[in-house]
This record gives C-alpha cells, structure tokens and sequence, in this order.
C-alpha cells in the first residue's frame, strides 16, 4: 500500500471531487485524490464523525459538498481494527470510508475512475500483446522480447507504456498498484510469458491493480490511524497485509463475477470497481 502522509486537505463544504478533476476528466491514469484529510485541520484518530451518516452520496451534506471531518469516523474504526477489532472493524473502516468520506459508493467510483480506466488499459494492452490485434503493441512487444529484459525490468516499462507519467501523485499510485499486481503474477508463476496471458489471469492483474489502489487509498485517507497510535513499523505493516488481502479478496469475487460477460477491459474495469465499492458501501 502506498504510504501515508498527513495534509489539511479541502475544508468542510468543498466539494467531494477538485475542480480540475471534474472538468478535465481522468485520462490516462488515478484522479481524484481529494486531500488526504478530512479537511478539520485535526488528525485525531479517537473523535467519532459527528452526524455520521452511512446512506451514500445523499448522505452528503450539501449534496456535492463534503460534510466536516468527513473521514474521522472511518479513522475511528481503523484504530480499532489496529487494536484488535479484526475484519468486523476493517469492513466497518471500509464501509464509512465510501459512504461518509467520499460521499457513497457512486461518487467514490467516479472520483477512482482513473483507477478503473488504468486498469481497464492495462487489460486492454496485454490482451492486445497476446492476439497481435494492435500493431503498435505488436512493434512494442517485439522489441521487449528482443531485449530480453528481466522481470522486474520489464514490468517497469511495460507500466510506463501504459500508464504514461503525468506527474500526478494519483497516478504514480497507479502504476504503483500495477507494478505490484504483475510483479504477484511473476511471484506465484516465475516461467509466465506476459505476453501470452489467459483471460483469466488478465482479469487477475486487472483484479489486483485495482484493489492494489483502493488500498493505496485506504492509506491516504486513513493512514493517520498509524501515525497517532505509534505502532512498530513491524506490525503496521503486517496489519497493511491483511487489509491488502481483505481487499484483494473482496476485489477478486466481484471478478469472477463480471469476468466471463464478455464486457471489454475498460468496461470490465469499470463494472468491477464500482460493484467493489458498493459491497464495501453495503
């Protein structure tokens, strides 16, 4: 997961989503980064979330307004999944994250559409890679195999050809949560050809880029449940690995359930994503 940094973010009564995120859409890589706090200016991990409401965007004040401290609920429910709460706290962390910190499940997925267009792009090159359906993909693909690069190598430059580098830190998650995804694909089969996936494990890399980010996104906007409770880094990051396969799981169900519609990558990613938070929503 990514790391986790402290900011006085939007205040109460901006909107859920910047403005440059609204009118220039998200192409080409993760958007929506809206600060990483719930804009108070307190990064207190112990006050509940005052009006908490759990009922999606219409539970937003103002509509397309964010409410105050709108993330020190689901701050409050990640500590006490740090304090021994397990999976129940986890879900709960999950749950008021989408519906009161990002304004419910639609507007979440709307604000993470880059996360579901990269991913989606990502399906879109590999599949690309191993049908020889698209020339310039093809050329792509050659030359890496000419060069003979090694795995790691590889995965970097093939996340640079998709998911060029605008800059922007949500896009930088991105690639980050694609690397990871392809680097667990070479993990569990060293001998793998990238070049010659199955569905299948396409709809795997797609599955885990895109929980690799919403996790990167729990960090973000919760990560201050670390830093104020001071655990050993040895533990955050075991307690980091299990929320990673929480979502990776949660992630991977919706998968399977979308993979074989025969939808194409980039609506694929999209239906996959906005179903994964509307179960952490429900």
């Amino acid at each position: 997961m990514g790391t986790s940094t402290s900011s006085s973010g939007g205040k109460a009564g901006s909107p859920f989503d910047p403005e440059w995120l609204t009118s220039s859409g998200a192409a080409g890589g993760a958007a929506g980064s809206d600060g990483v706090s719930d804009g108070d200016g307190d990064s207190s991990v112990e006050g509940g979330a005052d009006g908490q409401q759990d009922g999606g965007a219409e539970g937003a004040a103002d509509g397309d307004f964010a409410p105050s401290r709108r993330f020190a609920d689901a701050r409050t429910k990640m500590s006490a999944y740090l304090a021994g709460g397990g999976r129940p706290s986890l879900r709960a962390a999950a749950k008021s994250m989408v519906t009161r910190g990002m304004g419910g499940s639609s507007r979440a997925a709307s604000t993470m559409r880059g996360t579901s267009q990269g991913a989606g792009a990502l399906g879109q090159f590999l599949a690309a890679a191993r049908d020889g359906s698209d020339p310039r993909v093809a050329d792509w693909v050659n030359h890496a195999r000419q060069s003979n690069m090694a795995a790691d190598d590889l995965i970097v430059e093939l996340v640079k050809e998709v998911m060029p580098n605008t800059g922007s830190i949500d896009d930088e998650s991105l690639r980050n949560a694609a690397a990871e995804a392809l680097g667990q694909l070479y993990e569990l089969n060293p001998d793998i050809d990238i070049f010659n996936l199955t569905d299948a494990q396409i709809h795997d890399v797609m599955a885990i880029t895109i929980a690799n980010d919403v996790c990167n996104r729990m960090d973000q906007q919760l990560g201050q449940a670390y830093e104020k409770l001071k655990y050993d880094p040895l533990q955050i990051q075991l307690y980091r690995q299990d929320v990673k396969e929480y979502v990776q799981s949660e992630v991977r169900v919706v998968m399977e359930r979308h993979g074989s519609v025969g939808l194409d990558p980039q609506n694929l990613a999209h239906e996959v994503l906005k179903s994964t938070l509307e179960v952490f929503a429900s």
